[in-house]
């Protein structure tokens, strides 16, 4: 009788404890959403505007952006001009302007390596990279630099689709496959567990 009321005791233990462990888990999963590519992107281009304002002396001077980068990354252009408009630069159309900036996107680019499952039970993530490339040139000055930026970071598979912006090709790329043996071998283990607690089950309530 006392081996059979341990035996009950386990179980019951056992079950709140596997009940406590799925709650905590879909409660960590609800939150921690990564940042969008495009948002890393724009990060990045601060920085490059960063880099020509420190080469700047005269903010009061009307800034001329002559862009030449490729069409599709016409936004990030735009994001360059808002961070002018935010350090108080005056932004000015005319060619004759005092200030010519050359800017210059090269590359900008999103890679996704092979997935992997975070443990037997985890998350199926992915490592992500994006990379920005590029040159600006000072002519006033005779000044020119290159800009290189990579982020490098980890995210869940299932949110590829949610960081990715339709609207711009650049903040996209292949998605990698899942993992086979992971996912092949979370069900059978599963499925197993489910009836061993059932065997178990039954065992106890025989006693």
């Amino acid at each position: 009788m006392k081996t059979k009321l341990n035996n009950t005791a386990g179980l019951r233990n056992f079950s709140f404890r596997l009940f406590l462990f799925l709650t905590i888990s879909g409660f960590i999963s609800a939150f921690g959403q990564s940042k969008s590519n495009l948002e890393i992107f724009f990060a990045q281009i601060d920085s490059v505007g960063m880099q020509v304002r420190q080469n700047v002396q005269d903010k009061n001077l009307p800034l001329k952006l002559n862009f030449l980068s490729s069409p599709e990354y016409s936004i990030l252009e735009n994001r360059l001009t808002s961070f002018f408009v935010k350090n108080n630069f005056k932004i000015s159309r005319e060619e004759s302007s005092q200030l010519l900036i050359n800017f210059t996107i090269t590359e900008a680019i999103v890679k996704y390596n092979d997935s992997f499952r975070d443990g037997l039970f985890g998350d199926i993530l992915v490592e992500r990279e994006i990379n920005l490339n590029g040159n600006f040139l000072i002519p006033d000055k005779n000044y020119s630099k290159d800009f290189s930026y990579s982020y490098t970071d980890t995210i869940k598979y299932d949110q590829l689709n949610e960081i990715e912006n339709r609207a711009y090709p650049f903040t996209q790329n292949n998605h990698p496959s899942e993992p086979f043996f992971s996912s092949l071998i979370e069900p059978v283990i599963a499925i197993g567990a489910a009836a061993t607690a059932v065997i178990l089950f039954f065992t106890i309530r025989s006693k």
